[in-house]
């Protein structure tokens, strides 16, 4: 009786013993699963990234740090107006360049150029005035004043030597700017140089033609 009753408690043993070990390695399986998981995401990259680009994530931050900038009365509200309406011209041409699903790395650049100059009107108005997106780009004005030129000189309200002279203008003002992005590169305050030449020629073509018009 008593070596059948000493058997099954051996046998009891056993088992607890087996059964531990089991969860024992099942547990260690599991850990290592999940280490080995962790291990590919890292390699991967990390967790996926979220929906959108980073130009949403700045825009965000930006009307955060203008609503900050309101409360501490460091801007006024007509100036948080004006840097809204900015932004707001800044997502609209996100939207536009990465509707495909791509976006060229000069449409990058002058996004990132435009809520660069944004944001030195929040953080330092004194010396970078609040004021609109108004004028085009520095291409887009080439075009703009190349027109006005032809126009000028078909409508006989230039002279061939004025219309030289405004050609010559244009003419460095295209220089300058294929010189400065030759390395790919066009910061705001490069930008901001190219549109005081062209701020410049705007007003002496239509200085010469609306003088010439006056005449007529």
């Amino acid at each position: 009786m008593k070596t059948k009753f000493l058997f099954v408690v051996l046998a009891a043993v056993v088992a607890v013993v087996f059964i531990g070990n089991a969860v024992s390695e099942a547990a260690d399986v599991g850990g290592m699963i999940k280490e080995q998981k962790e291990k590919l995401t890292e390699k991967a990259g990390g967790t996926p990234a979220p929906a959108g680009n980073n130009f949403d994530a700045k825009i965000k931050e930006q009307e955060k740090l203008i609503d900050k900038s309101v409360a501490s009365k460091a801007i006024s509200k007509d100036e948080a107006k004006i840097l809204r309406e900015n932004l707001d011209g800044v997502k609209k041409r996100n939207t536009k360049a990465s509707a495909d699903g791509k976006m060229s790395e000069s449409e990058k650049d002058k996004i990132q150029s435009m809520l660069d100059r944004n944001n030195r009107m929040i953080t330092d108005k004194k010396n970078n005035p609040v004021k609109h997106f108004s004028r085009p780009e520095v291409t887009t004005r080439f075009e703009i004043q190349q027109r006005s030129i032809d126009k000028g000189v078909k409508a006989g309200q230039l002279t061939k030597q004025e219309a030289a002279q405004l050609q010559d203008n244009l003419a460095k003002a295209k220089a300058k700017h294929a010189s400065l992005t030759k390395d790919g590169k066009f910061t705001p305050a490069e930008e901001e140089k190219i549109q005081e030449m062209l701020d410049k020629d705007s007003q002496m073509i239509e200085s010469k033609r609306g003088n010439e018009q006056k005449k007529k």
